[in-house]
């Protein structure tokens, strides 16, 4: 044995055959390390009867044996080897280390080679000239030879003479002079090939071999860097990292291997400075054929978040929905869709609800690895809604969006379209100072007067929505075959209804839900364990009567996103070992809520849940507000005093009602560090009928929502500060529930402060 590794590379690719003695001293998985036991191990296993083992040619013999021969992890690991020794070279595999010429044909010639073939028939047809006016071949080759020499020496020449020597630059592709050896060639070449003998071969580029170019390695690996280092500092880094800087490349030399770099190989030219999605849009792609495909035989869908401000449904402000669209992928119709905050798995399981119920049921639901398809709401194997509906679920190969480029076209060509027509557009390619503008503008809007009209209201956009889908539904796809427009009679491409209903006429019908099975089927699903004939879901407790016989027991329970009244249960059966849906044991009530009065919709517990959050974090920042700005002395509280700034008058007038002077205390020596506030006595305290009002009439309000009562009754006496203060409310969940719940038109009051703006 050598001592040395064998190679693993042979003419720019992977080696295949190799003799028992490099086998050992490659030290594979599962194989002898030492050349006799390998030779044993190969005679156990009669290797040399196959087709895969041959004679090794050249001095010593022996024999060698293909990598097909090999055991799995042997083979593995030599592939792994392979890999890591080619990603570690980073250069291009080169075969030979000197430019060479091969023949090229006509079909392959290129522009400079068409020319230059022209160029050696001229002067073939020269030459022939010179023949027919009596002069031999041999002497009126040297002749024009001797020329072309005596005009490369002088500086001045006529047109004909200078067409002359731009004729033989460009027969000898590139050179200067002409011989009498390359004007014979050519002409035998003629007389064997024809025209397609005189085009020369094409001269290739320089290779990259490793001789040439051994420093190339080590400057990669400070230029293949995701920050994108120039070429100077790359070479400058590489430079301080050798021992001797003066065996560093020049500049102008790494610009031009550079160059070749990315002629021979551009993805070895980018790799280190882009990430895998960049490299994969340099590379080839397959595009996928939808022929032989029926509706819903492949149902796609994909999040995505709506390029553009819309009003919140209930606090009023700006959001930018999230979409979750579905396609059938041979018509490219969207079948359905939901609108949410967030691609959750609620709102894909409504979407593929609606798609199921509209259209039809999905044979596979393609969809990428985002969290939204990937939960137990879809792919539980009793009580997720793809097994209900018997669809199979096939996910895309991460980091590789192109697969899916039928919804992702989608997505661009409907929904950014759409959003661009609106006024509070915030795509990516919106210039930073507009969105910079449009933020501010919305939100001195929003305070001011409680709504902003660059936000379209909830309603608006689901309108725009729909009407959007309805256009692109209707309007003719280029990626579905040619039609006969039935008005122009012109040729065009159908549109995805059109495609659809031309499946229907010839025969297709899809699977329906009825609505039974619709209400039952494309419900979610969770496992719940019954207790006392109560099952709980979101804190929602439901009770009936037949859940008693099931207590301890695991159930399956449907319910409604939208509706908490009451949930569909039931019973667990396992057919050929696998756990399914059984019977329905019964429709249990809305029973009682340990947190609410009343039922709450999983969405509006989730809802709920995250304002709550937000109050608390909220309240926790106030304190630390508090603390940090908290005198140090204490102020001693003796009374609560009415809110008047709620008067909102011009220069907060002083009650009329208040009459009593304030008194102040004595300060004590122990309440030397307390300063007091004066007790205010006011007549409407000790006279409950009558009523605190201010000089201009207006009534002290002792909370916001009486205010907001007030201003409805009176707008006419509205002030800045009135409408402030309101705006504010507006845009708080908190105060606009208290506003619902003590019957106050949050609607109206709105309109009321848009209209005084």
């Amino acid at each position: 044995m050598t001592g040395t590794v064998p190679a693993l590379t042979e003419n720019g690719g992977q080696r295949t055959w190799f003799t028992a003695g490099e086998l050992a001293e490659l030290k594979l998985a599962t194989l002898p390390e030492t050349e006799s036991a390998l030779i044993r191990f190969v005679k156990r296993q009669d290797w040399q009867s196959t087709s895969l083992a041959r004679k090794r040619k050249g001095r010593g013999g022996g024999w060698e044996y293909h990598i097909d021969l090999l055991p799995e992890p042997a083979r593995k690991a030599l592939d792994a080897r392979f890999n890591i020794e080619r990603l570690n070279a980073g250069l291009p595999s080169v075969q030979k280390n000197s430019p060479v010429s091969e023949q090229a044909t006509l079909a392959k010639a290129d522009g400079s080679q068409r020319k230059s073939a022209e160029a050696r028939k001229q002067i073939l047809q020269m030459v022939e000239q010179l023949v027919v006016r009596g002069m031999s071949y041999d002497k009126a080759v040297l002749g024009l030879v001797a020329k072309v020499k005596v005009l490369l020496d002088q500086d001045v020449l006529t047109e004909e003479e200078q067409h002359l020597l731009q004729l033989v630059r460009t027969a000898k592709d590139k050179g200067k002079g002409i011989s009498r050896r390359a004007i014979y060639n050519w002409r035998k070449a003629f007389r064997e090939n024809g025209f397609a003998g005189l085009i020369p071969g094409k001269r290739q580029q320089d290779q990259l071999n490793s001789s040439r170019y051994a420093w190339a390695p080590g400057f990669l690996k400070f230029y293949a860097d995701p920050r994108k280092p120039t070429v100077a500092l790359a070479l400058d880094l590489y430079r301080a990292s050798l021992p001797d800087p003066s065996k560093a490349p020049s500049y102008d030399q790494v610009k031009r291997y550079l160059s070749k770099l990315k002629k021979a190989d551009p993805i070895s030219a980018f790799k280190g400075r882009e990430g895998i999605l960049a490299l994969k849009a340099r590379k080839v792609y397959v595009s996928r054929s939808t022929e032989g495909l029926e509706p819903t035989d492949i149902y796609t869908a994909d999040g995505k978040t709506f390029d553009a401000f819309v009003a919140h449904p209930f606090s009023g402000n700006p959001i930018r929905p999230e979409i979750t669209t579905i396609l059938d992928v041979a018509t490219r119709k969207c079948v359905g869709y939901s609108i949410g905050l967030k691609e959750k798995a609620y709102d894909v399981a409504e979407a593929l609800r609606n798609a199921s119920t509209a259209a039809g049921v999905a044979a596979i639901f393609y969809v990428d690895n985002g969290k939204g398809y990937k939960n137990l709401l879809l792919d539980d194997a009793a009580v997720g809604m793809l097994a209900r509906l018997g669809t199979h679920k096939e996910h895309s190969r991460a980091y590789n969006s192109q697969a899916r480029g039928i919804i992702e076209r989608f997505n661009g060509s409907v929904y950014t379209r759409l959003a661009k027509t609106l006024p509070s557009y915030a795509g990516r390619d919106l210039d930073r100072e507009a969105s910079m503008r449009l933020d501010r503008q919305i939100k001195k809007d929003l305070k001011e007067k409680g709504a902003s009209e660059l936000l379209i209201g909830w309603k608006e956009f689901l309108t725009l929505f729909d009407g959007a889908l309805q256009y692109y539904n209707d309007r003719p796809h280029s990626g579905l075959p040619e039609t006969r427009d039935p008005i122009t009679r012109s040729k065009r491409h159908f549109s995805p209804n059109e495609y659809w209903a031309h499946f229907e006429a010839n025969g297709f019908q899809a699977v329906h839900l009825s609505t039974e099975d619709s209400a039952d089927l494309s419900r979610p699903a969770m496992r719940r364990k019954v207790s006392r004939g109560l099952v709980t879901i979101e804190k929602n407790r439901y009770f009936a009567l037949e859940l008693e016989r099931y207590d301890r027991q695991e159930v399956m329970v449907c319910y409604d996103i939208l509706d908490a009244g009451q949930v569909w249960v039931r019973e667990l059966d396992f057919v050929d070992g696998i756990e399914t849906p059984g019977a329905l044991i019964c429709t249990a009530k809305f029973e009682g809520n340990s947190e609410a009065y009343f039922p709450k919709p999983v969405i509006e517990s989730s809802r709920e849940k995250r304002a709550e959050a937000a109050k608390r974090r909220l309240q926790e920042r106030l304190r630390r507000v508090e603390q940090d700005q908290r005198p140090g002395f204490l102020l001693e509280h003796t009374a609560d005093q009415p809110m008047e700034v709620f008067a909102s008058a011009p220069g907060l007038e002083e009650p009329i009602a208040s009459t009593a002077q304030p008194t102040s205390e004595e300060t004590t020596a122990e309440d030397i560090n307390v300063v007091s506030i004066p007790n205010r006595t006011l007549k409407s305290e000790q006279a409950p009928s009558s009523k605190v009002t201010t000089r201009s009439g207006r009534p002290v309000f002792k909370s916001k929502e009486e205010l907001a009562a007030w201003v409805l009754d009176n707008p006419g006496m509205m002030t800045d500060l009135d409408k402030k203060i309101l705006s504010g409310c507006l845009t708080d969940r908190t105060y606009l529930d208290l506003f619902e719940a003590l019957g106050i038109d949050t609607e109206a009051l709105r309109n009321l402060l848009l209209a005084a703006a």
